[in-house]
């Protein structure tokens, strides 16, 4: 029924002797008061390295070999208080979770009241109604699917208390008694946005070999529930409400340097393996994403496909020729013989002829254009640009300047503006109109 045991640092003869000296001390000031009932919880406080990244208000169930409180199958300690539930649950839940409740009484006897979440927030809505609620019953259990609606609906107190509702998946309803006595015999830890973790692990009233196996379990599950495990915990200590923390388990400074300088190694040691894998992994190429190159790579397609046709048809009229020609041994040795010396005439012109092209062309495109697809650098006589052969360098064509026009312009004498030596006097008694 308990946690696996784990193997920690905390010392379990010591966790021993500290229970019994805070019990102890429960005792002698409990007598001075002479007051009766008045049983505290104990707890396992937890003191963190470093702030967990993420502070979470969601209870995280923990557990432990001895439930906190008088469940249905539990063997009758009279240390363990009957505990009141309250489930909150979708409006159209509500019937059959009322008929569940009085199928199985026994597991399900706890629950005293099935509360809606359209009526908590209509008959819930003021802050002395919802103080009455959390004042009434000790659990409240959730459906898990309008956990996050709840935060609003029951307010700020529930929170404080650390009595937000616990989540139970309520889509099976088989399921349901026994997800209630699982999360009942169980105990509930908070991530806090603190380095503090407290967890309850009975009351003063328990036995105490009831409470050291508590404790244990708690201090085995804990750490594995929080960042960073073992190495993010700095002390364990245990208390009561109203006590003083009676230390357990304790890390010394030296240990917490050692333990973040292999921590560092380790990172550093992983991160060198992971460029490591990159390197040796050949680079893949980028699929095209764009609209662009999609249409660029669908273009280059068509064109392939267009050719290809073309030469299919060329060869299998060549290979249907070949055929006839080669059955008769004598037209296969006049084949081969016009063969070749067509071969060597033909490779002589066309040798000659591409030589021909290709002078002509380079000189023809070093003259007018250079074909360039980026930006190379500054060629003389060459202005790099877009034109009707693509991208590239075309040559500087400067303009033509037309005399005759420059002539006609220099003979005409009137229209333009008048020169300042122009302007005509004015007369004298003449003076300026002041508006």
């Amino acid at each position: 029924m308990g946690a696996k045991k784990v193997s920690t640092g905390v010392d379990d003869s010591l966790t021993e002797r500290a229970l019994r000296a805070l019990l102890k001390h429960h005792e002698s000031s409990s007598d001075d008061q002479q007051l009766l009932g008045n049983e505290l919880d104990v707890q396992v406080q937890f003191s963190l390295a470093r702030i967990p990244g993420k502070a979470s208000a969601k209870p995280i169930r923990v557990e432990i070999p001895h439930p906190l409180v008088n469940v249905g199958s539990s063997d009758g300690d009279i240390s363990l208080q009957d505990t009141q539930v309250c489930i909150i649950v979708k409006e159209e839940s509500k019937p059959w979770v009322q008929e569940m409740i009085e199928r199985f009484p026994k597991e399900l006897g706890c629950i005293k009241k099935v509360l809606g979440l359209q009526s908590l927030r209509t008959k819930h809505k003021s802050f002395s109604q919802r103080r009455e609620l959390l004042a009434r019953f000790d659990i409240f259990f959730a459906d898990d699917r309008i956990l996050p609606m709840l935060t609003k609906a029951l307010g700020g107190k529930f929170f404080e208390k650390k009595r937000q509702p616990i989540p139970i998946a309520l889509t099976r309803k088989e399921a349901l008694p026994f997800a209630v006595q699982k999360n009942l015999k169980s105990t509930f830890m908070f991530l806090s946005a603190g380095t503090c973790v407290t967890v309850k692990a009975g009351n003063t009233g328990m036995s105490e070999t009831k409470l050291l196996e508590n404790i244990q379990s708690i201090a085995q599950v804990v750490p594995e529930k929080v960042p960073k495990k073992w190495s993010n915990i700095r002390s364990v200590s245990i208390k009561t409400s109203n006590s003083v923390a009676l230390p357990i388990y304790n890390k010394t400074p030296q240990e917490l340097e050692e333990i973040m300088r292999l921590a560092k190694e380790e990172s550093k040691q992983a991160f060198e393996n992971a460029e490591e894998e990159k390197i040796e992994k050949p680079s893949k190429k980028k699929k095209a994403s764009t609209p662009l190159a999609k249409t660029l790579k669908k273009q280059s397609s068509e064109q392939v496909e267009d050719v290809i046709p073309s030469t299919s048809g060329k060869k299998k009229k060549r290979d249907a020729e070949s055929s006839v020609e080669e059955k008769t041994p004598k037209a296969k040795k006049l084949k081969e013989s016009s063969a070749d010396t067509t071969t060597g005439t033909k490779k002589k012109k066309g040798e000659k002829e591409a030589n021909t092209k290709k002078t002509s062309k380079t000189d023809s495109l070093e003259e007018n254009f250079i074909p360039s697809k980026k930006f190379v650098g500054a060629k003389k006589g060459f202005v790099f640009t877009k034109g009707k052969q693509g991208l590239g360098y075309y040559k500087d064509i400067k303009p033509v300047v037309d005399k005759a026009f420059l002539a006609s312009l220099g003979k005409r004498g009137g229209g333009g503006r008048k020169s300042m030596g122009q302007t005509p006097r004015r007369r004298k008694g003449s003076s300026r109109r002041s508006y």
